[in-house]
């Protein structure tokens, strides 16, 4: 059970190198609760509507746009890990734009993506470690065994984005490994960091296999509650 020492060393260690952002900059509580429901509204809109053909996700976008703002509030690593995460979105929700074809834009997101899991790892790196107990344990044993499976499953179906894909994996995994072992003084991040391989590995079988049952509503959930508790974990260590 996290103590308050250990919750004073979460704070120092996500505070260092001025991740944090300085008393006068933070929102009141008021409009931090009414963004973060707002994020919520915008998300259960998304996935009751679903994607428009031919429109923006405004409301894709605009749910973890929401979370970034927030995120940006309490750590600058969080802000700028959740800001890749809404180029994602964009570059993912939309077919062309511009010249960039759906290939092109596909890459694109998987870029922004990775480079938003490098951040995270970054700031994940920076908490105390955790003790490696069962719990924990399993955690990145599921993380292991979970993209290992989806690798081999879809190693056929790749063809020439086999490169980005694996090495995608590879980062997907080393951000919710380094989840696992963050002391933070909560486990929300750790679960978050789950919800996201979860949803990673759905979108990756419904694209280079066959969409499932459900797919698109379960890949947007499972990534909306990932970014959330990513988020919320990270906020509750720094306010403790």
């Amino acid at each position: 059970m996290p103590t308050k020492e250990t919750n004073l060393s979460v704070g120092q260690s996500l505070m260092s190198s001025q991740t944090r952002a300085s008393a006068p900059s933070r929102l009141p509580t008021f409009f931090s609760r009414t963004l973060l429901v707002l994020s919520v509204v915008f998300a259960l809109i998304f996935l009751l509507s679903g994607p428009i053909p031919g429109k923006w996700p405004l409301f894709k976008v605009g749910s973890i746009a929401l979370l970034a703002v927030l995120g940006f509030r309490a750590n600058l690593l969080l802000g700028i890990a959740l800001s890749f995460g809404v180029l994602g979105d964009l570059l993912l929700g939309v077919t062309r734009l511009g010249r960039l074809n759906s290939e092109q834009l596909f890459l694109g997101g998987l870029v922004s993506f990775l480079v938003g899991h490098l951040v995270y790892v970054v700031m994940f790196r920076r908490a105390p470690r955790a003790k490696l107990h069962s719990v924990r344990a399993l955690g990145v044993l599921a993380v292991i065994v979970a993209l290992s499976s989806m690798l081999a499953l879809l190693y056929r179906s790749l063809g020439p984005l086999l490169v980005p894909v694996v090495i995608y994996s590879v980062v997907l995994a080393a951000m919710a490994i380094s989840a696992q072992l963050a002391e933070l003084g909560n486990t929300l991040a750790a679960i978050g960091a789950l919800f996201f391989l979860a949803s990673d590995a759905m979108l990756a079988i419904s694209k280079f296999r066959a969409p499932f049952t459900a797919s698109s509503e379960l890949i947007w959930i499972t990534y909306y509650v990932a970014q959330f508790l990513i988020y919320r974990g990270v906020a509750r260590a720094l306010a403790t």
